[in-house]
C-alpha cells in the first residue's frame, strides 16, 4: 500500500512539474517596455522581412510601431512610418485592404475620428481615413477585418460604446460604404469586445458581439452574402455580462469553435456543441476568473495539441493576476501561471500570441496601461513536443488570407485553427497560425479552406516546418526551423571601433545575402553587400567615416532569417 500511495503521489507531482509554464520576461532587453496608457497590441510584418512587428495602441502619448530587428530586438519607427498618432487609439487591426501584399493599419480611437493607414510598401503609411470614408467618430471599442461577402476584399467592422455600429463595406478602390443596416448587424449596445468566426461550419464569418453592463452578448449568423440573423437566444449565446474580451479556439478538438469570454467578475467559456448552439461549461472547465479581466487569447503553450487560455487582468482595479489555463484535454484546465512572470499584478489590457524569436513556442505580449511597462513573455517550456506553423497568402481570396481555416491531422488527431483579424480585447495575433502537435512526428494532412471556398490539401508533411502556402499554386515551401538547422553566423569587432569595423560572415551553404549597417532607428546608413554567395566565410570592412557617432545595427539578412549584431561607433 506505501508503494502504491509513493508511485500515486510521484505520478500526481510530475504532472504538475510538467504542466508548469516557464516563460521569460524579456522586456527590457527587447525595447519593448514603454510605460504609458498602452491598451492595445496587433501583430503584423509590415515591411514584409519575414518578422512579426507590433503596433501599440495608447491613450496621451504616441503609438508605438515596433519593428522587430530580429534576436527578438525591436526598434519603434512610428514617427518615421508616419503612425505615431497621438490621441485616445485604443485598438488598431491591420489588414491589406488593397491586396497589393503589404498590410494597412486601422486605428479605432476614443475622442477623435478613426484613422486609416494606407502602406505605401517603402516603410511609410498615408492617411486615407477622409477619402476612404471611414473616418467615424464615435468611442470605438473593438475594431475587425473580414470579408463577409466573399468578394475577395476584406470588409471593416467598427463597435461603439453605446453609439451606432458600422459595417464598412470595401468597394475594391480604397474606398468604403457603410451597410450595417443593410446587413441586419446593427447594435447600439455597451460595445466591447468583437469577432468575425465561422461557428457553424459553412464556410463565411459570423460576427460576435459582447456588452459591458449585464447587457446580453449578440451572435449574428451570416448566410453567405454579407447579411446576417441574430441567433443569440437559439444558440444559447446571449450571455450577459460585464464582458470585455473575447477570442476563439477548439478546446477538445472536435472541429468546432468555441469561445472565451472575459468578464468584471467570472468569466465565461462556450462550448460549441457543433448543432448550432452553445453550452456553458465554465465552473466545470475551471476557468471562471473573477478578476477584472481584458485580453485573451487561445494558443497552445506547451505544443500538446490541446489549446490553451491566456487572459489578463487589470490588477488595480481588481487584485488578480493574469492567468495561463492549461488545456487537461477532458475538458477542464488547470491554472500554470503561478509564481511565473506571466502572472503580472500590473494594469494589464490587450494581450496577444506570436512565436517572436521563432523557435517553435508562442510568446506572450501584454500591454499595460500605467507605469508599469508593456511586457514580452518569451515561451521557455521545453515539452520536447512537435508543432507546425502555416503563413497563407490569398489570390483569389483577400491577399493576408483573413478568415482562411486550417485544419491539421496528426496520428489520427485533427486541429483546426481560422486566421483572424481583430479578437480578444484591443488585440491582433499573428498572420501565422501554429500548431502543437505532441509526439506526432509527421503531418497526415494539410487542408486549406480559403475565403472564396477553394479547398486545398497537402499531406505526408515533416513536423518542426513553418509552410508558406499561396492559394491555387498547388505547392509548399517548406522553411526548416531556424532553432534545428545550420545558421549562418555573423560576427564583427571591435565594438566600440573609431575607424573601421570588421565583419565575418559564416554561411553553411550557398545563399543570397545582404548585409547592411543601420541607425538605432532602422533607417540604412551603409550596404556593404548583396547577392549570392558560396558556403564558407566572408570577411567585410565598414568604414563609416563622417557619420555620427553612436550605437549602429549591423544586419545580415539570408534566405534563413536575420542576424543582426548592435555596435558603438566612437569616432
Amino acid at each position: 500500500m506505501k508503494k502504491l500511495l509513493f508511485i500515486i503521489s510521484f505520478l500526481v507531482t510530475a504532472g504538475a512539474v510538467f504542466s508548469q509554464a516557464s516563460f521569460l520576461d524579456a522586456s527590457a532587453q527587447a525595447g519593448i517596455n514603454n510605460s504609458g496608457k498602452n491598451y492595445g497590441v496587433a501583430f503584423g510584418d509590415f515591411d514584409n522581412d519575414g518578422l512579426e512587428d507590433i503596433y501599440i495602441s495608447r491613450h496621451t502619448l504616441p503609438n508605438l510601431l515596433y519593428r522587430a530587428t530580429g534576436n527578438g530586438q525591436f526598434v519603434d519607427v512610428a514617427a518615421q512610418a508616419g503612425v505615431a498618432h497621438q490621441g485616445t487609439t485604443t485598438m488598431s487591426v491591420w489588414g491589406d485592404i488593397d491586396n497589393d501584399g503589404d498590410l494597412d493599419l486601422y486605428l479605432g480611437n476614443r475622442d477623435e475620428p478613426n484613422i486609416l493607414y494606407r502602406n505605401n510598401g517603402n516603410g511609410t503609411f498615408t492617411d486615407i481615413s477622409a477619402s476612404a470614408g471611414v473616418n467615424s467618430s464615435y468611442r470605438t471599442r473593438a475594431v475587425l477585418f473580414g470579408d463577409v461577402d466573399q468578394d475577395g476584399f476584406i470588409d471593416l467592422y467598427v463597435a461603439n460604446l453605446s453609439d451606432p455600429n458600422y459595417l464598412y463595406h470595401n468597394n475594391g478602390n480604397n474606398t468604403f460604404t457603410n451597410i450595417v443596416e443593410e446587413a441586419g448587424a446593427q447594435d447600439l449596445g455597451v460595445a466591447m469586445g468583437s469577432l468575425f468566426f465561422d461557428y457553424d461550419n459553412d464556410g463565411d464569418l459570423d460576427l460576435y458581439l459582447t456588452h459591458d453592463a449585464n447587457q446580453p452578448y449578440i451572435l449574428y449568423q451570416n448566410d453567405g452574402s454579407g447579411h446576417f440573423t441574430n441567433v443569440s437566444a437559439a444558440a444559447n449565446a446571449d450571455y450577459a455580462g460585464q464582458g470585455m474580451g473575447v477570442d476563439f479556439g477548439d478546446l477538445n478538438n472536435d472541429g468546432f469553435l468555441d469561445l472565451y469570454i472575459t468578464n468584471l467578475y467570472s468569466n465565461a467559456l462556450l462550448l460549441n456543441n457543433g448543432n448550432g448552439a452553445f453550452t456553458e461549461i465554465t465552473a466545470m472547465a475551471g476557468v471562471g476568473d473573477t478578476g477584472m479581466g481584458w485580453g485573451t487569447v487561445w494558443l497552445d503553450y506547451d505544443n500538446d495539441g490541446w489549446q490553451d487560455i491566456y487572459m489578463s487582468n487589470d490588477s488595480y482595479y481588481s487584485p488578480d493576476p493574469n492567468i495561463l489555463y492549461r488545456n487537461r484535454g477532458n475538458l477542464t484546465f488547470e491554472a500554470v501561471s503561478q509564481n511565473s512572470p506571466l502572472a503580472s499584478m500590473y494594469g494589464g489590457y490587450g494581450a496577444g500570441g506570436a512565436d517572436l524569436n521563432s523557435d517553435g513556442r508562442i510568446d506572450l505580449f501584454q500591454a499595460n496601461s500605467g507605469n508599469d511597462g508593456n511586457q514580452l513573455f518569451l515561451n521557455q517550456t521545453n515539452t520536447g513536443n512537435n508543432w507546425v506553423k502555416i503563413k497563407l497568402t490569398g489570390t483569389t481570396s483577400n491577399r493576408a488570407a483573413i478568415g482562411a481555416r486550417v485544419r491539421v491531422t496528426a496520428n489520427g488527431k485533427s486541429h483546426i485553427d481560422e486566421l483572424c483579424a481583430g479578437s480578444g480585447y484591443a488585440t491582433q495575433n499573428s498572420f501565422t497560425l501554429h500548431f502543437g502537435l505532441g509526439q506526432s512526428t509527421l503531418i497526415d494532412a494539410l487542408e486549406v479552406r480559403w475565403p472564396n471556398g477553394l479547398v486545398e490539401v497537402f499531406t505526408e508533411l515533416e513536423v518542426n516546418r513553418t509552410y508558406r502556402i499561396t492559394e491555387g499554386e498547388g505547392m509548399v515551401v517548406n522553411q526548416s526551423d531556424p532553432q534545428k538547422s545550420a545558421e549562418p553566423s555573423l560576427a564583427v569587432f571591435p565594438s566600440p571601433f573609431t575607424d573601421v569595423l570588421h565583419f565575418q560572415l559564416e554561411l553553411p551553404e550557398n545563399d543570397v545575402i545582404q548585409l547592411t549597417a543601420t541607425d538605432i532607428n532602422g533607417r540604412e546608413v551603409a550596404r556593404l553587400a548583396q547577392g549570392r554567395f558560396g558556403a564558407g566565410s566572408h570577411t567585410f570592412e565598414w568604414a563609416p567615416g563622417a557619420i555620427p557617432a553612436g550605437v549602429y545595427l549591423c544586419q545580415a539578412i539570408t534566405s534563413r532569417g536575420k542576424k543582426v549584431v548592435r555596435v558603438v561607433y566612437s569616432r
